[in-house]
């Protein structure tokens, strides 16, 4: 048992009012030096290059502008929130025609639920790159991290799946939510015991991944039970010749076993692209050649602007389709769109033949190894020959008029296509908002809750909103619990795993910040009220359950701001006979 809790009792106490210093170099210093000096110190500071990734905003703000130049100053950050904008609509725009509808694909092709569709693929495909860059900088700084993770997980929980209630109100499955919640209360709570005297141990890391393991079991072990008690109703009804309408039992257990392909929203974008693309096969042409029509297919598939909508749109619609329309445009040109409810489920011969060309060349780009060498030649050299050949031979093996044997394929293209892009545009949105926290001179602690959180849940709150207006709310709301959990178990575990086992003794430092705790504890009372509010309803979930929890959610951001102006003391301080402190 010592071993379990890491020997609770041997470990150092934590005084209530010990503050750590700020880490030398950090970049919130640079409120401290006057304008002139401010561009060098970004230059030559590290963290404040720790959240850059494919374009400086800070150097662009202090040194391409300047703060001494005051107008252009707020004016150059006026231009950062416009194209954080545009972020948000390619966020938007990937999640709704890309993302989300490849989602119902695998699912269905798995044979899986929604809810579990929602806590282990969607979960993964929105977590999996947080996790592997927080794996990969284990000596980043924990405070951030705290913060960002339990931040994190109370906005999906609060904001996204509140939104998600009041957007599709429906009967939620539960066992499922209990499930969820019970692991989601004990894993923050063993992380709080944890990390209370700011040392975290092995074994403690190690009980963090076994939470997720232990939970992913059960999800698994509870869809099976149920497919099995689909099957044998299945069985009794089909000797006793009942009806499958008539019997609420049946559509129950099938409600929550069985992936429903359905349609897109009328009017939607998807809907739009449906029905004005024709299948291409006249009455003259019975039996089509292999590449009938195959550059007007193209170029209906490619046009991000629908002529005959646009004459029936206003001055307002006209504007975001051309604002929208160069980025709709590059997305066509490199993730293949795979679903069921579109004309030939999405095929298009030239079209998804040059995605292996563009998506492999976007990936190799954005993740730097383009120009790599690979046994002395270059990368985009093999790329080039590799997707050469894969190309021509699809060519000669597809048609236009209907998809080939092959096209499931495409399904993991698009999925990983998705992920890809959503990572780059939420790491840019990452990058931006802290930019824009430090020109606020935001805390380190505050900056983790509320900006990084934010960005690094951007995509969460777009895929599963996405999913939630397609009519997978229950996909949605899942992946609400399991994607945070993911993230909190193996992005913190991992990390801690790393960390200690460089240590001789086996425990890595371990730093919450003044609003850690805050975080911690609001997170669990969320849980817990989620939990309350849904046995009071009979676990119906409508809309005013989701207003409670988004805001909880706003009553939290609340406390943290009275915080950080010191209106209010956050939990992770302790204020009480501070005189007697002696450092």
């Amino acid at each position: 048992m010592a071993f379990l809790t890491g020997n609770l009792s041997q470990r150092l106490p934590r005084h209530p009012n010990y503050v750590f210093n700020e880490i030398p170099g950090d970049c919130s210093a640079i409120h401290e030096l006057v304008s002139q000096e401010k561009c060098q110190f970004i230059k030559s500071t590290e963290s404040c290059q720790n959240n850059v990734f494919y374009f400086d905003y800070a150097y662009f703000l202090y040194c391409t502008i300047g703060e001494e130049n005051g107008w252009k100053f707020n004016l150059g950050v006026a231009l950062l929130v416009s194209v954080l904008i545009l972020y948000f609509t390619v966020l938007a725009t990937t999640a709704d025609q890309f993302f989300c509808p490849v989602l119902a694909v695998i699912a269905k092709t798995l044979r899986i639920s929604e809810a579990v569709a929602g806590v282990t693929i969607l979960a993964f495909g929105n977590g999996s790159p947080d996790l592997f860059t927080a794996v990969s900088n284990p000596k980043d700084d924990t405070e951030l991290m705290f913060g960002e993770l339990l931040g994190a997980g109370l906005f999906v929980v609060g904001i996204v799946a509140g939104t998600i209630l009041v957007i599709r109100p429906f009967d939620i499955y539960p066992a499922g939510v209990v499930r969820d919640v019970v692991f989601f209360i004990f894993a923050v709570s063993w992380i709080t015991v944890c990390a209370y005297d700011e040392r975290f141990t092995l074994s403690d890391a190690i009980v963090v991944i076994v939470c997720y393991v232990l939970y992913l079991a059960v999800v698994l072990v509870d869809f099976f039970v149920l497919r099995r008690k689909l099957h044998e109703e299945e069985s009794r009804m089909s000797i006793a010749g009942d009806l499958t309408e008539n019997n609420d039992y049946y559509q129950k257990l099938r409600n929550e076993t069985v992936m429903v392909i359905r349609e897109p929203i009328k009017g939607s974008e998807l809907d739009i692209r449906k029905t004005r693309i024709s299948v291409f096969v006249d009455v003259h042409h019975r039996h089509p050649p292999p590449n009938h029509h195959l550059f007007r297919d193209f170029c209906e598939h490619i046009n991000p602007i629908h002529g005959e909508d646009w004459n029936e749109e206003g001055w307002f619609s006209r504007t975001l389709t051309v604002l929208k329309a160069p980025v709709l445009f590059t997305l066509l040109l490199i993730i293949p769109i795979m679903d069921y409810t579109a004309v030939r489920h999405g095929w298009t011969k030239l079209l998804n033949i040059l995605h292996w060309l563009t998506l492999p060349l976007m990936m190799l780009f954005v993740t730097g190894l383009l120009c790599k060498t690979f046994l002395s030649f270059p990368v985009w050299g093999w790329l080039l020959i590799c997707s050469g050949t894969l190309m021509a031979v699809l060519f000669a093996t597809s048609r236009t008029d209907r998809p080939p044997r092959y096209h499931m394929a495409y399904a993991l293209m698009a999925f990983v296509g998705s992920i890809q892009v959503i990572y780059v545009v939420a790491q840019e949105v990452v990058s931006l908002l802290v930019t824009l926290g430090l020109v606020l001179n935001l805390s380190k602690s505050m900056l983790g809750l509320s900006v990084l959180a934010w960005g690094n849940s951007i995509g969460d709150l777009f895929a599963n909103i996405t999913l939630a207006k397609r009519g997978y709310g229950k996909m949605a709301f899942a992946a609400c619990f399991g994607g945070p959990l993911f993230n909190l178990c193996l992005g913190l575990g991992s990390t801690m795993i790393v960390r200690a086992s460089r240590k001789k003794d086996h425990v890595a430092f371990s730093r919450e910040g003044a609003m850690g705790e805050n975080c911690e504890w609001f997170l669990v009372q969320l849980l817990a009220t989620i939990l309350f509010v849904l046995l009071l309803t009979g676990f119906d979930g409508r809309r005013s359950v989701g207003i409670i929890m988004i805001i909880i959610y706003l009553l939290f951001i609340l406390f943290c701001i009275l915080g950080e102006f010191e209106v209010l003391h956050p939990y992770g301080t302790d204020h009480h006979n501070e005189g007697e402190f002696v450092n």
